[in-house]
């Protein structure tokens, strides 16, 4: 009882001599100590759970994706095999001369590392910028092509564009079993 005593007396020797406005800061200090001690870390670690967890989920979808999309599990297993690249090779020929391109010259050439292959073709074309941006779209859909360097540049006066497209065409390769039959 004594203590509490003497607290109270120093409180009143404090609040007289600095003002009524040292309490509401005391208990903002207090408060504020509290919440740095027990409360911040608390929400820390609910939110670290949390992050956790939707990477997780993340994680999952991904491994779910990559499943869906190569049912063997081999990555290449998706590509089409490499009859059907040959196809893709002239059906991109044939896009271009649908779509109004003029091609001068090309150069293509077959490459194949283990159990994927490409075949990598270079195309110059000339036209409009509306031709070549609607043959890149419809190229879009020929299976393992991938558009790996573009390069458009101001035909001379009445000429339209010069585009410098490179392709790869993806595909699986035949194993050498496959290959002698």
């Amino acid at each position: 009882m004594m203590q509490l005593n003497a607290m109270r007396w120093r409180l009143e020797v404090l609040a007289v001599r600095h003002g009524l406005w040292m309490l509401p800061g005391a208990v903002l200090l207090l408060g504020a100590l509290l919440a740095w001690g027990w409360w911040l870390p608390s929400q820390e670690a609910a939110l670290r759970e949390a992050l956790s967890m939707q990477a997780n989920e993340q994680l999952s979808t991904r491994t779910q994706a990559a499943q869906a999309s190569a049912p063997h599990g081999a990555p290449h297993s998706a590509l089409p095999p490499a009859a059907r690249a040959d196809a893709a090779v002239q059906r991109l020929f044939a896009l271009a001369a649908e779509h109004g391109l003029t091609i001068a010259q090309a150069d293509y050439r077959r490459q194949e590392t283990g159990r994927v292959g490409r075949w990598q073709v270079q195309m110059p074309a000339t036209g409009t910028y509306p031709q070549v941006r609607r043959f890149l779209r419809a190229a879009q859909a020929i299976p393992g092509l991938s558009l790996d360097e573009l390069g458009i540049h101001r035909a001379p006066v009445g000429a339209g564009i010069e585009a410098r497209l490179l392709f790869s065409v993806w595909f699986t390769a035949q194993a050498p079993a496959e290959r002698a039959s």
